[in-house]
């Protein structure tokens, strides 16, 4: 699932180089990181740098400001994305010890939101060798890990993380979503409730907590979850889209429609959302035979397929999907096997749906959806997993 990407406090230093673009240029809607020597504003209040998330998405221009969703930055303040290891590198190359850190640590974070991986993983094991006692670049190796699907290298930095900073709970949001990614949710369960237990109002919490009980099959206690992470934060683009396949599995395909098209309009560069709603196109059940588009479904299984770096099996399957719908079953077949020939996924039952979608694309026939009935009447935010 998406993760959202946070830096912890470090020193703010006072230089800047580089140049930030013309003052013309089309900010809405670009993926910016901070620089150093930014000082984020709301109001008259002004924030430090590390107080934003990053990288962030420019939301409203006021005239050289620029609003990030929770704070006001100059444009001269920002680096776009793209261009974002360029800039830390000349910070990391100014020799003093404090740029390097901040450098290693915000070019980490660059390659994280890239998906450059390998690159994330070797700057932050060296902000690691430079700083061994800071959690922060521990969780952040852990998200990398986590994105190559190394799971138990991902699990061991999270570890690593918590024992460093017992109050870490990005950290154990993180190792609860890895070990929910291995099969293994009761284990999943005990980290986001050990954060719930801290925080009552942590958002992430809940909204993984959700996706584990739709791992489970348990619709309806996830659906209570991801409804109270959105109330605690509407802006989290990926709870909408977890909600999303929720309500998939309950029938509901207008509200789960309505969902990844708004997680889509919050963060177009997420793949998650831009997967489910080709999920719909292509493979809707009968009673929604009407939302299925076989060609649309290609064009935004595609899309899903881009963002992700065509490094995730789900999509792959359902662009494979997306063929079979419009009647391509050479391609359906081409691409069913891609997705059956990556490392994921790891659970049976996600390899018996990809052999059943095998045989159908193999005997000409498209695969659609068979909707699950409701598990649970009690959705309580309380409950707990079974054993």
């Amino acid at each position: 699932m998406p993760h959202a990407l946070t830096l912890s406090v470090w020193a703010l230093l006072a230089a800047t180089v580089g140049a930030a673009p013309d003052a013309d240029f089309e900010w809405v809607g670009q993926r910016v990181m901070l620089k150093e020597s930014a000082t984020p504003q709301v109001g008259s209040r002004k924030l430090e740098w590390s107080s934003v998330p990053m990288p962030a998405a420019v939301d409203k221009v006021n005239g050289q400001w620029l609003w990030l969703g929770s704070a006001w930055v100059k444009q001269d303040q920002v680096v776009l994305l793209d261009d974002a290891p360029d800039y830390y590198s000349q910070l990391i190359g100014r020799g003093d010890a404090a740029n390097r850190l901040v450098g290693y640590a915000l070019r980490g974070v660059a390659w994280l939101a890239k998906r450059e991986y390998d690159n994330a993983i070797k700057d932050l094991s060296e902000g690691i060798r430079l700083a061994p006692s800071n959690s922060s670049f521990f969780t952040m190796r852990g998200k990398a890990y986590y994105g190559k699907h190394l799971y138990d290298a991902a699990l061991a930095d999270f570890t690593e993380a918590i024992r460093l900073d017992p109050g870490n709970l990005v950290a154990y949001n993180d190792r609860g979503t890895t070990w929910s990614a291995k099969g293994e949710y009761p284990k999943a369960f005990q980290q986001f409730n050990e954060v719930l237990r801290r925080a009552p109002t942590n958002a992430l919490a809940f909204a993984n907590r959700g996706t584990n009980w739709f791992k489970q099959d348990e619709y309806d206690k996830a659906l209570a979850d991801l409804d109270r992470s959105i109330k605690l934060d509407p802006k989290q683009s990926f709870a909408y889209a977890n909600r999303g396949r929720v309500y998939m599995k309950l029938g509901d395909y207008p509200e789960a429609m309505a969902d990844y098209d708004k997680a889509i309009a919050m963060a177009p560069h997420d793949w998650p959302a831009y997967n489910g709603r080709a999920r719909i196109l292509a493979t809707a059940p009968d009673f929604a035979y009407h939302l299925r588009d076989g060609k649309h479904a290609v064009q935004t299984a595609k899309k899903a397929c881009e963002l992700s770096d065509w490094s995730e099996w789900i999509c792959l399957a359902t662009l494979a999907a997306a063929y079979a719908e419009t009647g391509d079953f050479e391609s359906a077949v081409e691409w069913q096997t891609k997705a059956m020939e990556m490392s994921q996924p790891a659970e049976p039952r996600d390899q018996r749906e990809n052999e059943h979608r095998m045989a159908l694309y193999k005997d000409g026939k498209p695969y659609h959806e068979a909707v699950a009935a409701r598990r649970s009447e009690d959705a309580s935010d309380d409950s707990q997993p079974k054993d």
